[in-house]
Order: structure tokens, then sequence, then C-alpha cells
């Protein structure tokens, strides 16, 4: 089950909200050396605001050992600031129904069955999160080989809209991720996931959304159990 946390839901899910900051902290920071905001143990930029939504895998101990950030783009966000360049085939995004995902980790610690688990359910957590939502688009940067293996390899066929870049030891390029049923009805069969692993809340009633991304998430469960 993924945990989607943001200002309206954050006091249901205990101390998720730092445990994800440390997680970044100990797979960014301690593991890879980059030189970000720190506080305490906690990685943190200037994207972690009110507007951004944070889902998270939660171990039985509560600790996070799987997350990632999305903000949407009609404010400030990462690729826009830094990297606006990498997008070379299309406009910048800057819409409410095109959001940022940044800040994907796993715990390395994991068994590798475990981590691909983390991976599978946060990538059907996005699509979910985006039907609800009425995303149509995800953009993001990151290494070709992340990419590949935990999305593509996940059965969802991402967009790359510019040429790849070096900064410093790491390799990055920016893709564009379409939002669909579709895209979620493939990566469910793709992954074994049948079942809906996105929680907004404990009543799973906090997030705006509308009817009909509801009654197609619904629809997609239905087909699901069928087919299974």
């Amino acid at each position: 089950m993924i945990h989607c946390i943001n200002h309206r839901t954050w006091q249901h899910f205990g101390g998720a909200l730092a445990s994800q900051f440390q997680l970044r902290y100990q797979m960014l920071i301690d593991a890879q050396y980059w030189e970000v905001g720190r506080f305490q143990g906690m990685e943190y930029d200037q994207y972690d605001t009110p507007a951004a939504t944070y889902l998270v895998w939660q171990d039985r101990q509560g600790t996070v050992r799987g997350s990632v950030r999305t903000v949407p783009t009609d404010r400030p966000y990462m690729l826009k600031d830094l990297w606006p360049d990498m997008v070379e085939t299309c406009p910048l995004p800057q819409s409410l129904s095109v959001w940022e995902a940044t800040r994907f980790c796993v715990d390395r610690s994991l068994p590798e069955e475990m981590r691909r688990q983390v991976k599978h359910e946060l990538v059907c957590a996005f699509l979910e999160f985006g039907l609800k939502n009425d995303i149509r688009q995800m953009i993001g940067v990151m290494p070709p080989k992340l990419w590949q293996s935990v999305f593509i390899n996940a059965g969802w066929d991402i967009e790359f809209v510019g040429k790849e870049k070096t900064l410093e030891k790491d390799t990055i390029i920016a893709g564009l991720m379409p939002i669909s049923l579709a895209v979620l009805e493939k990566v469910r069969k793709t992954t074994g996931i049948k079942h809906p692993v996105l929680l907004t809340a404990p009543v799973n009633d906090d997030a705006p959304h509308t009817r009909a991304a509801s009654q197609e998430i619904s629809i997609s469960n239905n087909r699901s159990k069928n087919d299974g």
C-alpha cells in the first residue's frame, strides 16, 4: 500500500513525512554524496512546500522504504528552474494537469524482490494519483537506467523530450509520463498488481477528484478482477 501524504493528510500517517526525508538523506546524501539541503538527518530542498505531494511505502514499523515527490507545474519546479534546456520537443509545462516527479528513492537495504515490489507499487500509485486528480502527464528527469528499470520495465511507455545531459558523474534525461486508464491497465498487467495501491487517508475521501476519474478506476478494478 502506498500512502499519499500532503498538507491535507499528513496527520493521518504519523511520522511518515519525516521518515521519507530521512530516506532521502540516506539514499541521496549518504549513498550518492549529493550537495543538497539537510537538517538533522533529513534531506530537503526549495520544492518541499505545501504544494508537494509525497507517495510513500512504509514497512510494518512505520519506516518509509520507498518514496517519490510530485508537484504541479503551475509554480516553480525543478526541471524548469534548473535544466529548462533539457526539454526540446515540447514547451515546458505550466499547468495543474502536468506534475513533476522528483526524489524517487527505494531503500537499497531491502531484499531484491521486495525492492521490485516497492517500485511496482509506486509506479501504480503514480497513475492512480494522476487519475484521481485530473493529471494528464507527469514529467521528470532521471538517469536512463532508472527510467528503464522502474517505469519502462513496468509497462509505462515514456516519451523522452530532449537529449541526455551529463552532470558531474550522472547522466540524466527528461521524460514525459502519460497518465490514462489504458496506461494503468497495462502497468497492472505487466507488474501483476491487480488491486488499487494508493491510500490518500484512512477513508480515502480527502483528495480532490472527479466522478469520471473515480468511475474509471472502479471500471479498471472490475476488469482486473474479471481477468484474474
